[in-house]
């Protein structure tokens, strides 16, 4: 059983309100439909919010909103089927009732959204736009101790990972790990010693291994992404992940910071730090119901999110030869103000270091991404 909901947006022409006698123009059109108003309050002749239900399946409904300059309409019509067709002709058919005798009025329609299905079809991108994915099976499910680990299977994409059901990488995304590793601009990695922070999918380090380094440290305190990835996401990380520790690599399961902090006691240099964590940082905290850990998301509260990236930033600095290169992904190029931000902070590190700032589209992500 599906949940077909299409949104409907109506907004008069001159930007004037909405009277009662729109109102009732639009409630004889959803009447005609075969809905019948259930009771409501009204304020001069105006319902805030009325509900309509199908006069042959009450699960059918409309929800109408009315503000000041603003009408909407959520059109939910249960199916029993994938096709939603039907639906969709039958919310195009109200759209087109609702025109003519609306001739002041510009109405605007979301193609039908689909809720109910095995599988959840869609993810909110980099600057807060939906898209709506094709994923036909979860090939992978597991919440850890930080997230919930997830791969699906997309018949354009391939493997997907998604961590808390944002898509992070894709079997069709070698740009994404190409670029944070400056592949296109020459970098030269052979007999260079190099730190990962996160990574867990293993694209960075497979394409690392390939170029002979003296050494590649990855360090992922996920560890149910690693299983995850090194079974359902190979046609990123290759082998790369089959063992903790190779001839010239190694993985460790822990907290970056605590290691970071570690190697600067210690004053063990890096020729490169890829810094390929979550774009929103993740801290273990106990369940009060459990001897879990949940998830905790700065990204709301206030600039701690900031605090946590020039904290590890600052660290990774400590490490790095002086001649060395600091790698991170930044986020979506259409948010500007995450890109902004992310400049400003930065620029308070070291007034000595020099930035470049690379834009390419990312096929998962329906953007580009900024790497520095």
């Amino acid at each position: 059983m599906l949940v077909l909901t299409s949104l409907f947006e109506i907004r008069r022409v001159d930007q004037l309100g909405f009277s009662s006698e729109i109102w009732k123009e639009i409630e004889v059109i959803l009447k005609r439909q075969n809905f019948s108003t259930l009771p409501h309050s009204t304020c001069d002749g105006l319902p805030p919010i009325a509900l309509l239900q199908d006069r042959d399946d009450p699960r059918n409904t409309l929800l109408v909103t009315i503000t000041k300059s603003l009408l909407t309409i959520d059109f939910n019509e249960t199916s029993n089927d994938d096709d939603v067709t039907q639906h969709r002709r039958r919310a195009q058919e109200i759209q087109i009732k609702l025109e003519s005798v609306l001739p002041s009025c510009i109405i605007k329609r979301t193609c039908p959204l689909q809720r109910g299905r095995k599988i959840w079809q869609y993810s909110e991108l980099g600057d807060g736009r939906i898209s709506e994915d094709d994923y036909t099976e979860i090939l992978f499910d597991e919440k850890s101790d930080y997230q919930q680990v997830t791969i699906a299977r997309s018949d354009e994409f391939g493997n997907v990972l998604l961590l808390d059901g944002l898509e992070n990488l894709s079997e069709n995304d070698n740009i994404y790990t190409s670029t944070l590793l400056g592949l296109d601009e020459g970098l030269c990695f052979k007999d260079k010693k190099i730190l990962i922070l996160g990574g867990g999918d293993g694209a960075a380090l497979y394409e690392l291994l390939k170029r002979s380094p003296a050494m590649v440290t990855m360090v992922e305190i996920d560890e149910v992404v690693i299983h995850a990835c090194r079974k359902h996401l190979r046609g990123c990380c290759g082998d790369s992940m089959d063992k903790y520790r190779g001839e010239n690599y190694e993985i460790i399961i822990g907290d970056c910071i605590e290691l970071l902090r570690q190697y600067s006691e210690e004053g063990k240099k890096f020729d490169y730090v890829i810094s390929d964590i979550t774009d929103i940082p993740i801290e273990p905290k106990t369940d009060i119901t459990s001897d879990k850990t949940s998830q905790v998301f700065f990204s709301d509260v206030n600039d701690s999110i900031w605090v946590f990236f020039k904290q590890v930033y600052k660290l990774c600095l400590k490490v790095t030869t002086n001649d060395g290169y600091l790698m991170t992904h930044v986020g979506a190029s259409s948010n500007k103000r995450a890109i902004e931000n992310f400049k400003r902070e930065t620029s308070k590190l070291d007034k000595n270091l020099k930035m470049n700032y690379y834009h390419k589209h990312i096929p998962t992500f329906e953007d580009r991404q900024v790497d520095v």
